[in-house]
């Protein structure tokens, strides 16, 4: 007989995993919500310290909301920093080397800040006075971020782009 026991469950077992394979892409889509949701903004940016070769020390705090029924995570944030126009330089906030149960969690329906800091060096003279003269305020200078986050759920990721304005 050519339909033998042994055949059928090695059939079986081959259309079960290649079903999985094929299917698995699907299933990871689905555990990750609409990220359409997720917002993320800039809380604060405050100016740590200016070292006395121009390198300024800043410290940016974001602010992600999660109105989703999942908890989230992120595992990098990329961004652009301008400050009245004028290209500040990129930078990278990452988690990529940590575990999962030590990123920041985006728990459901909650607010998360999560801080970076960076040095950048010597900022346009017009800023660097303007920190100055008003004691290390940045309130009057106009800060843009354009970013990309990635956001993760469970066995799956999407980036998330951002635009924010302090």
């Amino acid at each position: 007989m050519f339909l033998s026991r042994r055949r059928l469950v090695l059939i079986g077992t081959v259309t079960v995993i290649v079903g999985v394979i094929v299917l698995l892409p699907l299933i990871l889509t689905i555990t990750l919500p609409d990220l359409s949701a997720v917002n993320i903004t800039v809380k604060n940016i405050e100016l740590e310290d200016i070292s006395e070769d121009n390198i300024a020390t800043l410290k940016v705090v974001f602010n992600i909301k999660n109105p989703t029924s999942q908890a989230l995570t992120t595992s990098k944030i990329d961004y652009q920093l301008d400050a009245n126009g004028e290209l500040i330089g990129n930078f990278t906030k990452s988690y990529i080397d940590i575990p999962l149960n030590g990123r920041p969690q985006l728990l459901s329906n909650t607010d998360t800040n999560i801080s970076s800091e960076i040095e950048t060096p010597a900022l346009d003279e017009k800023i660097m006075s303007d920190i100055r003269n008003n004691n290390q305020s940045l309130q009057n200078i106009e800060w843009t971020i354009d970013g990309n986050a990635i956001i993760e759920s469970g066995f799956s990721s999407a980036p998330k782009i951002f635009n924010a304005t302090w």
